[in-house]
């Protein structure tokens, strides 16, 4: 039986939000950025006082690198940062470089929105940049499936600050006195779950508000699954065996969740395992660190970390990773390699080194057994990772996509559609998508 909340959200307790990413699977071709700014200067060093503003989501993370662009800018450089939540940085972002505004000249980007503002002109490519300064900043230090993510149409557009992946958040203490074993396939997670659904405490939490935290969910149970979006040829895949399989076990844990589940995103995950609300989460390493600090956490101690279960034994995790970083708007007037350089100083191996005890780093040599053996949650991640968690698909069309069709699971996850009817309408909408997109021409 389901458990109701009565939850104050103290939202200044850990203020974040997820934004999914991916790499490129579209071909059609980036248009130049019409601005002055795509054209490399001179010189990084501006001949006089110039101002970058930035313009940033916000959470801990986020906040340390805005803190770090404006403390190591080049001399003369003044690093303005505005953060914000999520949904207004996107909105703000699209109406500002769209109308080719020379309001913002660097701005927060992740995988997923990359491919519509790279697609679109918005962005500066950065590959001559990245090869003019590869040794001074050793960008040999980040993995190639880092750039990878930050690449549309074999251009780079972004330079990665920070990673992370979905984990298995658990009371390690309940399930000791439960005497159930952590969970790692999916029909264990059902099992745990159940038996932990008690003493006024949920037995699970998931993101399940439409229409990017459901997605979040429901890309990971996707993923472990072993389904994906589309098919070779992009003919969509939500009402597949897979999809099918991967929302029923969503549809299972959600008997186990908080009443109004269906309405939580991070922020409502993170406070009802904070305050001792439920017995289980799934959600990504930003959000660990606050689930034990005694300050933001009831049950700060008592909460362990591990990788996403799998569907089955050797498969991938029901697991997402993600990454942000920082691209340079097409629309600046100031000088793009000032904007570059301003961003990389930001970005060296020693402010990575310095993240480690808010976010999981994305150098190389700051992922050591050192590091994992610190935090459980990073090595969690980074198995999740090796495991086959997915980034997000980062075709420009993708957020209408993701709006399609994740309205309309939120409908079948409350009850209020039929599973296989609803998913295959989705298909069939989301074939319209593409279809006028190009993808079938």
């Amino acid at each position: 039986m389901k458990k109701a909340i009565a939850m104050l959200l103290t939202i200044a307790l850990c203020l974040c939000s997820f934004a999914g990413c991916g790499k490129t699977e579209n071909t059609q071709t980036a248009p130049a950025p019409t601005a002055a700014a795509a054209t490399a200067a001179a010189g990084a060093v501006p001949a006089g006082d110039m101002t970058l503003n930035m313009l940033s989501h916000t959470y801990a993370a986020l906040t340390y690198f805005a803190d770090q662009m404006v403390a190591n800018a080049p001399d003369g450089v003044t690093v303005v940062p505005e953060m914000t939540d999520y949904t207004s940085w996107q909105e703000k972002m699209r109406l500002n470089l769209s109308s080719k505004s020379n309001a913002y000249d660097i701005t927060y980007i992740t995988p997923s929105d990359l491919g519509e503002f790279a697609s679109n002109g918005w962005l500066v490519p950065l590959d001559d940049y990245i090869q003019k300064y590869w040794d001074e900043y050793n960008f040999g230090d980040i993995p190639q499936y880092l750039w990878d993510a930050y690449t549309y149409d074999g251009h780079i557009y972004g330079i990665p600050s920070h990673q992370w992946a979905m984990d298995l958040f658990y009371r390690a203490d309940l399930l000791d006195e439960a005497g159930i074993a952590v969970p790692e396939n999916l029909d264990q997670l059902v099992e745990a779950a159940k038996a932990l659904n008690k003493d006024g405490r949920s037995g699970i939490c998931l993101t399940l508000q439409a229409t990017d935290m459901l997605m979040v969910t429901y890309q990971s149970f996707l993923t472990a699954c072993g389904g994906w979006f589309w098919d070779d040829n992009y003919e969509p895949q939500f009402s597949s065996e897979a999809s099918l399989r991967a929302i029923d076990y969503m549809l299972q844990l959600y008997q186990y969740t908080p009443d109004d589940c269906s309405s939580y995103g991070n922020n409502e995950a993170t406070v009802a395992m904070c305050q001792d609300l439920c017995a289980m989460t799934m959600m990504q390493t930003t959000r660990s660190a606050a689930m034990n600090d005694p300050a933001q956490s009831q049950v700060s101690g008592k909460i362990s970390f591990a990788a996403a279960p799998m569907d089955t034994k050797g498969g991938k995790s029901a697991a997402i990773w993600n990454t942000a970083g920082y691209s340079i708007c097409a629309s600046s007037t100031n000088d793009p390699e000032t904007c570059f350089v301003t961003i990389a100083n930001a970005l060296t191996e020693e402010t990575e080194a310095g993240c480690v005890s808010i976010t999981m780093p994305i150098r190389e040599s700051a992922l050591t057994d050192e590091l994992f053996a610190q935090y459980p949650d990073y090595a969690a991640a980074w198995k999740a990772i090796q495991n086959g968690a997915t980034i997000r698909p980062a075709i420009p069309e993708f957020a209408e996509i993701m709006d399609v069709s994740m309205t309309a699971l939120s409908t079948v996850i409350t009850g209020q559609a039929d599973l296989e009817s609803t998913m295959q309408a989705v298909d069939a909408d989301v074939r319209d998508i593409l279809d006028e997109a190009g993808y079938y021409g």
